[in-house]
């Protein structure tokens, strides 16, 4: 079993991929396949199934339908589809009146997870085979582009999360990042630190897209310009999936606006309409997500209240009780604060649970001694302490 998801999940990466090449790169030879074992194609085939309907997603209520394809060869055809449901490794049973070409239903929960194929007979020849088993899926996914984030470089970290994946698992997921390039310098990708399993990489990669041009009009492509404004991410496991922390975010995308820029809106769509999809050594059969893309728009003129390191720090001093109150502007889409002191040698976290805009210190401090105090924020799971040490004060007990 693994071998044959081997190599359908080998098969289906290898197709969404040559949507990236040129057109000369992606024909392969005219091969099918037969029980897991791939056939030359003959003069007198003994097979009778050439292709069928793909894996689907499928709203609970909404229609559905698959159909074969047997070869110009098969004259008169006989058809039985089967199913297995999910949970019951792959216990195929008859589907009750189901002879034709194309089997057609209804979904609902019973069937998220269930598998069809279709048993074809050859009336004249006697040869018997089955078409590739299919998977239907009713799970609807959201990916999403969180707030944007001012780093200390100038640029804007964009979370990247996925909500209602099965399990938190994803395996092949392809979104294209597009934005007006006058008002771009820089955009790159960067993996959460918080996977739970980054999966076993087939295709990871991060790029330009391409945009395959003919030329001289021969039905080949002959040169390959990139667009401008118009990026890629090609995720892709084998047998093992990608499993999301609880944060939903599979990573990060930093965008560097150009001087001058006030607005950035970034779209996200899906790349060449390739779905998201789940698959593994621990998962029967491919299933299709429903999924749907939402973008982002970086509001450079409000980077201040945007910057991950708390601005306007201010200190009230008590002498009667030899204490200090911190206060400073909240950060957009901060959850937590910490303060940390530098002393002896070190930066020491005093604590990294605050979830207001202020701290209070302990009473009686020693009068006239000095600190150097940096605070920081939580935004997205990540702390910016470099940009927080940068943005220090010092402060003398009174």
């Amino acid at each position: 079993m693994k071998m044959t998801k081997a190599a359908s999940k080998c098969a289906a990466v290898l197709c969404a991929m040559a949507v990236m090449m040129p057109a000369a790169a992606a024909v392969v030879p005219a091969t099918v396949f037969n029980g897991g074992a791939i056939v030359a194609s003959a003069a007198t085939p003994t097979y009778n199934f050439t292709s069928m309907t793909g894996d689907m997603y499928v709203k609970n209520g909404d229609s559905f339908a698959f159909t074969v394809n047997v070869g110009s060869w098969v004259k008169n055809a006989s058809y039985q589809w089967e199913i297995a449901y999910a949970g019951t490794n792959f216990n195929w049973q008859t589907f009750s009146g189901a002879t034709s070409a194309t089997i057609k239903g209804t979904m609902t929960d019973k069937l998220n997870g269930a598998h069809v194929r279709c048993k074809i007979t050859n009336t004249d020849s006697g040869v018997v085979d089955y078409s590739t088993v299919r998977t239907l899926s009713n799970i609807a996914v959201k990916a999403a582009m969180g707030t944007a984030v001012k780093q200390s470089d100038g640029s804007y970290k964009i979370p990247v999360t996925i909500t209602g994946a099965y399990k938190n698992m994803v395996s092949t997921f392809m979104p294209n990042f597009k934005f007006d390039a006058n008002l771009v310098s820089a955009i790159k990708w960067e993996y959460s630190s918080n996977l739970v399993n980054e999966g076993d990489g087939f295709g990871f990669g991060f790029f330009q897209e391409n945009d395959p041009k003919d030329t001289d009009g021969d039905g080949k492509t002959d040169r390959v310009d990139k667009v401008a404004g118009s990026y890629v991410l090609q995720h892709a496991t084998v047998m093992t999936p990608t499993v999301l922390g609880s944060d939903n975010v599979l990573g990060y995308l930093y965008v560097t606006p150009k001087s001058g820029a006030t607005a950035v809106k970034v779209n996200m769509t899906a790349y060449n309409d390739n779905p998201m999809v789940l698959t593994g050594s621990n998962v029967e059969g491919d299933m299709v997500y429903g999924a749907t893309y939402t973008g982002t728009t970086i509001n450079v003129s409000s980077s201040t209240t945007s910057t991950t390191v708390p601005q306007n720090l201010k200190v009230e001093y008590s002498e009667q009780y030899h204490q200090m109150r911190f206060t400073w502007d909240k950060v957009s889409g901060a959850d937590k604060y910490g303060i940390a002191v530098y002393l002896a040698g070190k930066w020491r976290i005093q604590t990294s649970n605050i979830t207001t805009n202020s701290y209070t210190s302990p009473k009686n401090m020693t009068p006239g001694m000095s600190y150097k105090v940096a605070v920081a924020a939580r935004v997205n799971g990540q702390w910016d302490t470099a940009g927080a040490i940068k943005n220090a004060i010092t402060v003398t007990v009174k």
